[in-house]
């Protein structure tokens, strides 16, 4: 009986000592986005995110987790800057840290290459995407600032999305709250709101923007809409009228599918084991609204394929969002959302090839090909 406890003790020891030692399961949600505009005025905060599985999904810190930022700038200039724990979010731990102005001044962009270090085993994390899956290192160009004032106006159709309250704008740019307070705007008819924001000289012309709604509490769930405002002295800049969460245009502006749109999702399994049928799921009915998923069919070594059809007279634009599952539809990709808009402007059918958690796309060619475009929409209708 004491060997057996005791044998039982080593194996709890050993499985505490698993857990402990289980490398970093995932990083990312690198913000800004590569391909933000910086200005040399003020040091920009950068925030990355990581998960391991017992760790960081408790409350503060994780232990034995820390990041760093590398930086580097066209005028060959290099620096490594320790990231700093922020909070939480979910279960995953946010870090940040400050791109200084000396890295900006005088250079025409900067990179930053973030890695996530595990003390408890000495594995790093790296190739960190951002929040619009742009991969490492995330660049970001250094810009003049606005020359003087902008007069900004923005305006979203809720497009039968009901609201309780006022409409507002928000964003990155002091002028729309920094991501904290939005700035109200005006219901002019309908489901239509407006209103004009200045823009102060001296600003960064680049900023991102949502719409939230129910007293300014409820947020739109696509990713975060981009403006560059010009620097030529231009002083009023009405930017085009957005749908709420993309969903299809009303306030008298809707359009409609001129014909029949078919697209095919497909994604590359090289190197990439799964035990089981592949599915994709998303933000649509025929996708299960990110539920079981649209079973995928293989085409070529490899390669899966689920085709969608956009009737003819289908309000547009409207974007939706998916992601691929394996393994009998059962383990998730750990990247972010993809998402896809569908409007007049596609071809009567579109291929979306993607290679699995956004990994190399080198699988075989499709052996078979359907004879017809109509045999194919009989397929997937």
């Amino acid at each position: 009986m004491k060997k057996l406890i005791l044998l039982a003790s080593a194996v709890m020891l050993l499985c505490v000592a698993g857990n402990a030692l289980a490398v970093i399961g995932w990083a990312g949600n690198v913000w800004p986005n590569g391909g933000a505009i910086v200005t040399p005025v003020d040091p920009v905060d950068v925030y990355a995110q990581a998960w391991k599985g017992g760790v960081t999904d408790a409350a503060g810190q994780g232990a034995d987790i820390s990041a760093d930022m590398a930086l580097t700038n066209d005028l060959g200039g290099s620096l490594v800057v320790a990231m700093a724990y922020h909070g939480d979010v979910g279960a995953n731990d946010e870090y940040t840290a400050q791109i200084p102005t000396s890295m900006m001044t005088g250079a025409a962009w900067v990179q930053v290459d973030i890695t996530f270090h595990d003390l408890s085993d000495g594995t790093d994390y790296t190739g960190l995407l951002d929040q619009n899956n742009n991969p490492a290192p995330q660049q970001y160009e250094v810009s003049n600032v606005l020359p003087n004032d902008i007069d900004v106006t923005f305006a979203v159709c809720l497009s039968g999305e009901p609201t309780t309250g006022d409409v507002c704008v928000i964003g990155s740019a002091a002028e729309i709250g920094a991501w904290g307070t939005g700035v109200n705007l005006v219901n002019t008819g309908g489901d239509m709101w407006e209103g004009t924001v200045t823009f102060a000289a001296g600003d960064n012309p680049y900023f991102e923007y949502k719409f939230k709604k129910d007293g300014c509490s409820s947020w739109e769930s696509i990713a975060n809409r981009v403006v560059t405002l010009p620097t030529d002295g231009t002083t009023a800049v009405v930017l085009d009228t957005q749908s709420w969460n993309d969903l299809p245009m009303g306030c008298g502006n809707e359009t409609y599918l001129t014909e029949d749109k078919v697209v095919c999702i497909q994604v590359c399994l090289s190197d990439v084991i799964t035990d089981g049928g592949v599915c994709v799921t998303g933000g649509l009915a025929e996708l299960t609204n990110w539920g079981d998923g649209k079973p995928m069919v293989e085409i070529g070594p490899n390669l899966y394929q689920a085709c969608l059809v956009f009737a003819q007279g289908t309000q547009v634009p409207f974007s939706f969002e998916f992601k691929f599952k394996k393994d009998g539809c059962q383990t998730w990709e750990s990247v972010g959302n993809r998402v896809f808009t569908v409007d007049n402007s596609l071809d009567t059918e579109t291929d979306l090839i993607y290679g699995w958690d956004d990994g190399p796309i080198n699988c075989g060619p499709v052996e078979t090909q359907d004879s017809s475009w109509g045999a194919l929409k009989s397929m997937f209708r």
